[in-house]
This record gives structure tokens, C-alpha cells and sequence, in this order.
């Protein structure tokens, strides 16, 4: 008990102030501040990306001290993915970890997924593209501008990963966004030889499907 009669339990879920006979919770896990990301919820971790996605949004062209760059941003996107495969974070409820990461997700925003999508590694964006409710035309097309970096042994394998990702949300949104990579400025060198490539790999496994259903 502490003075003027205030009565204090911390617990690893929730800190209670409870004064008399009426308690009442103050702050949701407000010990999280203090911990490393790794261990902060995924709630936590996604008001965390919030707050710094968007101030790397609005410092675009400004010289503005204490803002995270994009691959200062990188290794924290990857982490807070990891929660839809760990479960991290002690979810509750029937909802399983993929739902509530699709939630919290539609949370950040799609300015901020769109930079997260600039932000992120090449073998993160499936990842992502599962959790995403409703992506964008825009958001596939930078997507689909990510490269395999140098010392990647498999490149065309995690780039088939990309269009996969893509093309199980719908295949309209990747033919769309491989015709807007391919009239831009800034497309990947090989992107069209690789997903010509793609498509017929995708037109092998239909036709195989037809001859051969139940090996399916």
C-alpha cells in the first residue's frame, strides 16, 4: 500500500492503480516503453513503426536530426513480420496471429505499408503480402521493383516468391503492376525476362493441372 490509500500491483500483463474499491487500469503495458522491440508486443511494435515510418515520411527532403533511415528501419520491419509465425506477444482471443498482424496492419496505413514496402528486405515482401487485407496497385509495383541482393545464391527463386505473394491476391493486381514496373523508369534490369519466365511457369503448372487433376 502506498500513501493516500492508493494500492499498487504490477503483473506482466497490466499495471492497476486501485484507489478505495474502485480499480482502474492506467496505460496498456506501459512497461513495454522500456523494452527492446524484440520483446514489445505486437501491438506496441506496430505504434512503434507508426511513429517512425511516419516521421521518415514527413523529413522526405529535409535535414531533420534523430529520424531512422530506411536501413535503419529494415531489421525492425522483419521483426515485427516474425509475429505471425512466433505468435509473439501472448495474443488473446480465438483469433489466430495472422489475423491480428492483418489488423494491425490495416492500422499503420497505406501510406506508411507503401514505405514499409520501400523499407523492407526482398524476402520479407511475401510475408507481407500475405497480411495485407486489400493491397494496392502501388504497393505491388514497388513490390516488384525489389531486388535479390548481390550475394543471394537463389535470386530468381526469391523473386518467384514476389509474384507468387502477389498473384494469390489476385492475378489481375500482378499483371497490372508488372505492365506499370514495365513502362517505368526504374525497373529492375532482367524484370521482364523474369517474369516472362514467371508466366510460363505459371502456364505449365495450369496446363499440368488440366492433364493431371488429381496430382494435384
Amino acid at each position: 500500500m502506498l500513501a493516500n490509500g492508493f494500492v499498487l500491483w504490477l503483473d506482466l500483463n497490466s499495471l492497476v492503480v486501485v484507489m478505495g474499491d474502485n480499480p482502474g487500469p492506467i496505460g496498456k503495458k506501459w512497461y513495454e516503453n522500456y523494452l527492446p522491440f524484440v520483446a514489445k508486443s505486437p501491438a506496441i511494435q506496430a505504434e512503434w513503426l507508426v511513429v517512425e515510418l511516419s516521421r521518415l515520411r514527413l523529413s522526405e527532403g529535409k535535414e531533420i536530426s534523430g529520424v531512422l533511415s530506411r536501413e535503419e528501419i529494415k531489421p525492425y520491419i522483419r521483426l515485427f513480420l516474425e509475429n505471425c509465425d512466433t505468435g509473439l506477444g501472448g495474443w488473446t482471443g480465438e483469433v489466430g496471429a495472422d489475423e491480428q498482424m492483418v489488423a494491425l496492419l490495416e492500422e499503420i496505413g497505406e501510406d506508411n505499408i507503401l514505405l514499409m514496402i520501400e523499407c523492407a528486405e526482398i524476402y520479407d515482401i511475401p510475408k507481407l503480402f500475405k497480411l495485407l487485407g486489400h493491397p494496392t496497385l502501388e504497393q505491388a509495383v514497388i513490390a516488384l521493383k525489389k531486388v535479390s541482393p548481390p550475394y543471394e545464391k537463389n535470386p530468381l527463386l526469391i523473386i518467384d516468391r514476389v509474384f507468387h505473394a502477389i498473384r494469390e491476391k489476385s492475378g489481375q493486381l500482378l499483371e497490372e503492376a508488372a505492365a506499370g514496373v514495365l513502362v517505368s523508369s526504374d525497373a529492375p534490369a532482367d524484370f521482364a525476362d523474369n517474369y516472362e519466365r514467371f508466366k510460363e511457369i505459371m502456364m505449365d503448372e495450369h496446363i499440368l493441372g488440366l492433364l493431371y487433376p488429381k496430382a494435384k
